[in-house]
């Protein structure tokens, strides 16, 4: 069976799978409680990002398996995993920012370990070296790009369906390159995604909780690394398929930042926070960014895959509207409840 066509019965696991941690959810009281900072109006379960980790797991094994990729590039991707765990423990009980944190930095420093030093990146005229990645630049972004998830993770359907939309346009951009090793976990979180969105588009039976987003983030995060050691996508093309969620949550911690405010507490002061208020705001919003991504930064995306060089000139094109977008619609101050 091709890569391709197991996109099906994992879309089905992932949708029977999330009904059942749904099920568990409710039983065991695993619940988003509404309160002065959530942006939904009533106790919902969380733990719906599960689908996602076992979906991912099941690509990896399969990898492993079959022998496509270097065992230490395979436990390397597999390093996210303990990130899925510690989130599961937290949904279950609020475990602080600190552990979560200590968690992902060590699972950081064994990717790295793993892979080696990271290959040195062009940014037009000058050259990001390997000293200055492997040990300052690719451990900060994988940090900031698990959690930045997690901080996106507020509105019914956003999360799920940026997910699914980064890792298929990353599976496609993958296979066209001939990393069919790195487009098979792409692909699985696409399944993954969708048949959790069919629990959590608007309005949501749950939520997918720091279970998955943080998991998502960090996962996503190192198959973008591992392609770059591969030659077979630019991390420009990665960035401007994330750009909405990196600039929203990026512009946000900013402006909070210099107003004194803590990065870690809880707050509804991100642009799609505000955009989602209202009746039927949060498929708005969610639907707005899709088409966002499918109609402007997929296609900037394609060019700065095919144009490495002018990467950074693409970067700047796709994230100087989402700036001042952020910017026009609040990003950094409190948001009403819908």
């Amino acid at each position: 069976m091709s890569d391709v066509l197991l996109i099906l019965p994992v879309f089905l696991l992932s949708v029977l799978l999330t009904g059942g941690v749904r099920a568990y959810a409710l039983r065991t009281q695993m619940l988003a409680v509404p309160n002065a900072r959530s942006s939904h109006a009533q106790a919902t379960p969380v733990g719906g990002g599960l689908a996602l980790v076992l979906a991912y797991a099941a690509a990896l094994c399969l990898l492993i398996l079959q022998g496509r990729l270097p065992l230490p590039e395979s436990l390397a991707l597999a390093t996210s995993l303990p990130v899925a765990l510690i989130g599961f423990v937290d949904d279950r009980r609020e475990l602080g920012y600190r552990v979560r944190l200590a968690v992902q930095a060590a699972v950081v420093l064994i990717a790295l370990l793993l892979l080696g030093r990271v290959p040195a990146l062009p940014i037009g005229s000058v050259v990001l070296g390997s000293v200055l990645l492997t040990f300052l630049l690719a451990p900060l972004s994988l940090l900031w790009l698990t959690n930045l998830y997690n901080f996106m993770d507020g509105i019914d359907g956003l999360a799920g369906s940026e997910t699914a939309f980064v890792s298929l346009a990353a599976a496609g951009m993958l296979l066209a390159a001939g990393d069919r090793a790195l487009a098979l976990p792409c692909l699985f979180l696409f399944a993954g995604s969708v048949g959790f969105l069919v629990w959590n588009w608007p309005t949501a039976r749950i939520f997918m909780g720091d279970v998955g987003s943080g998991f998502v983030g960090m996962s996503l995060g190192l198959i973008a690394l591992l392609s770059h050691y591969h030659g077979s996508m630019s991390l420009w093309s990665w960035f401007l398929l994330l750009a909405v969620f990196v600039v929203d949550a990026t512009v946000t911690l900013l402006r909070r930042t210099l107003r004194g405010q803590r990065w870690s507490q809880a707050h509804r002061q991100h642009a799609y926070q505000h955009m989602a208020v209202g009746q039927n705001g949060h498929k708005n919003v969610s639907l707005g960014v899709l088409g966002l991504n499918l109609l402007y930064l997929l296609p900037l995306a394609i060019a700065a895959g095919k144009h490495p060089e002018y990467g950074v000139y693409f970067g700047v094109l796709g994230v100087i509207p989402l700036v001042l977008l952020a910017l026009y619609s609040g990003a950094g101050r409190e948001a009403g409840r819908r």
